[in-house]
């Protein structure tokens, strides 16, 4: 018992100490990265990224490697959708034919086309959740880059006519493409 009421104070200092230690950590900013406003193909102004700014630039890098990996199914299939898209077209053209009098119907073309689109649906339904996990994870990016412009315009202000880049520490090149007058993160 007495050597608890020893060690108790060194446990609860060494505590502290690890508290105090790993709050200073978490609000010591990242280093390196940046943002770059550009407007006219130029670097107007450069700022050091704050740590808000850099989490919700992060939590956004995350969720666009979901998106990424969300839209390989759908690749997969991109095929597949434009043939479907362009028979349906190109029957729809030859199903309806117009002059400045007449517009005739040609209903074997009609039978042919709601053929296709049966195919396309068939196929869209099989996907249907690859669609669905695509819009959940569009509108979560979309949350997460609003957070990330937001962050960006306690600093910058009105950007609607520049450009924005941000070089990372891991950025081995700090190029940029020029957009003039397109509003780019």
């Amino acid at each position: 018992m007495t050597l608890l009421k020893k060690f108790t104070p060194a446990i609860i200092v060494t505590c502290l100490l690890t508290t105090a230690v790993f709050a200073n950590q978490s609000e010591t900013p990242q280093n390196g990265y940046k943002i770059q406003v550009i407007e006219n193909c130029q670097v107007i102004k450069e700022y050091e990224m704050n740590n808000e700014q850099i989490d919700a630039y992060l939590a956004l890098k995350v969720e666009e490697k979901k998106m990424s990996s969300l839209e390989i199914p759908i690749s997969a299939i991109q095929n597949e959708l434009e043939s479907y898209s362009a028979q349906i077209e190109e029957l729809t053209a030859l199903a309806f034919q117009e002059t400045e009098q007449s517009l005739y119907i040609d209903k074997d073309y009609l039978k042919q086309q709601e053929k296709v689109v049966e195919k396309l649906n068939v196929l869209m339904a099989a996907h249907q959740q690859d669609f669905d996990a695509l819009g959940l994870q569009g509108d979560k990016i979309g949350k997460i880059a609003d957070t990330f412009v937001t962050s960006l315009q306690v600093i910058i202000g009105d950007f609607e006519h520049q450009q924005i880049h941000i070089i990372s520490p891991d950025d081995q090149d700090n190029s940029y493409q020029c957009h003039k007058a397109i509003f780019n993160i």
